[in-house]
């Protein structure tokens, strides 16, 4: 039997990403910032996870807990994570083969939106998508990208999903 999920979805994925990049306050985004900001995006109720929730956060905890927790077990969230990896990095080269994403800055690691402007079926299917008014994509798309990212206190670390002791 086969079984849709979004999370293996490359087209889905460049469509998160497009959200994101075009929900967000912010402009530009780590890479890897963003990938996490995806994968909370598909799972929300991960974000229960995070521990300890900065100080600056905290008034969200009501929110995040709030959330319903999926119905498929999720028993390994870091494999899951690694397991987007390649699937995420091809969305982002499909979407920079559609110049929508500055090409100079993410060689550097960083992503953000380039001049190109969107088609408008597309725009305008990202600005009535009712996840953008939802409280915890807001919190993903404008609060997480303003935490601390690396290092023991950083989201990396809080998170639990990605390596953080080597960070310089």
């Amino acid at each position: 039997m086969l079984i849709y999920h979004p999370a293996y979805d490359i087209n889905h994925s460049i469509y998160r990403i497009l959200l994101i990049l075009n929900s967000s306050i912010h402009k530009e985004f780590q890479w890897d910032l963003l990938r996490l900001m995806d994968f909370y995006v598909l799972f929300p109720h991960l974000l229960k996870q995070v521990a300890p929730l900065p100080v600056t956060l905290r008034s969200y905890k009501k929110l995040i807990n709030a959330l319903p927790d999926a119905y498929e077990s999720m028993l390994n969230t870091k494999r899951i994570l690694f397991e987007l990896e390649p699937i995420q990095n091809t969305a982002i080269q499909n979407i920079l083969a559609k110049d929508l994403i500055d090409l100079e800055k993410f060689q550097e690691g960083i992503v953000a939106r380039s001049e190109t402007a969107l088609p408008g079926e597309l725009m305008a299917r990202l600005m009535s998508d009712e996840t953008v008014s939802e409280e915890w994509f807001r919190f993903i798309a404008n609060e997480l990208p303003v935490l601390e990212f690396n290092g023991k206190s950083g989201l990396k670390s809080r998170s639990g999903l990605m390596e953080y002791k080597y960070d310089t």
